[in-house]
C-alpha cells in the first residue's frame, strides 16, 4: 500500500515539474543553506563555478533516498576533481523531524559521505523556484554555467547522472 502512495507521489511530483517547465534553464538559486559545519552556504558557493552540479534534495529517513547515496558518493568521487560534484540538501519535514543536525551528520560519517551536505526544510523548493516538495529524493542538476538544465525525482544513478551531462553537452555542441 505504501509503495503505491509513494508511487503516486512521484508521479504527481512529476506532473507538478513538467507543468513548472519555464524554470529550465533558470538562473542559480539565491539561497543559503546551514551546512553540517555550522556555517551558511549560499548555493551560489557551489552553482556557476565552471563544474557541473548535481544538487540533491533528499532525507535521511527516505528509503529511496538511502538508495541512492552509494550513487552520488561515486559519481561525486569520480568527477569532483574534473567536471562535476554533488551538493546534498537533508530536508527536515516537520512532521518526521529526521533531518536533525546530529541524525544527518551520523548518516553522514556511518556512509562515508564526502560531498557537502546542507541541511533545509520542505521550503527549499519554493526558495529555488522549482514549485511543492512531494517526495524525496529529487536531484536538480545545474550546468557550468549554473542554470538548471533538468531534474530526477527518485532515486538516481551514476550512469544516469553521467548521461544527463552528456546529453546536455553533446545538444549544447550542436
Amino acid at each position: 500500500m505504501f509503495h503505491r502512495f509513494a508511487q503516486l507521489v512521484r508521479i504527481m511530483l512529476a506532473l507538478v515539474l513538467l507543468s513548472t517547465a519555464m524554470w529550465a534553464q533558470a538562473e542559480a538559486p539565491k539561497v543559503t543553506l546551514e551546512g553540517l559545519d555550522g556555517k551558511k552556504h549560499p548555493l551560489s558557493e557551489y552553482i556557476g563555478k565552471g563544474k557541473w552540479v548535481i544538487f540533491n534534495i533528499w532525507g535521511p529517513g527516505c528509503p529511496p533516498c538511502m538508495e541512492e547515496m552509494p550513487e552520488l558518493q561515486f559519481f561525486h568521487d569520480a568527477n569532483k576533481d574534473k567536471t562535476a560534484i554533488v551538493v546534498g540538501a537533508a530536508v527536515d519535514f516537520p512532521s518526521f523531524g529526521y533531518a536533525k543536525k546530529d541524525k544527518v551528520q551520523k548518516f553522514v560519517d556511518d556512509n562515508l559521505i564526502t560531498f557537502p551536505i546542507l541541511l533545509t526544510d520542505s521550503s527549499i523548493t519554493d526558495q529555488i523556484g522549482v514549485g511543492v516538495l512531494a517526495g524525496t529524493p529529487i536531484s536538480l542538476v545545474f550546468n557550468r554555467e549554473g542554470k538548471l538544465v533538468t531534474y530526477h525525482v527518485g532515486p538516481v544513478t551514476k550512469k544516469a547522472l553521467e548521461e544527463y551531462i552528456h546529453q546536455a553537452e553533446a545538444k549544447k555542441g550542436s
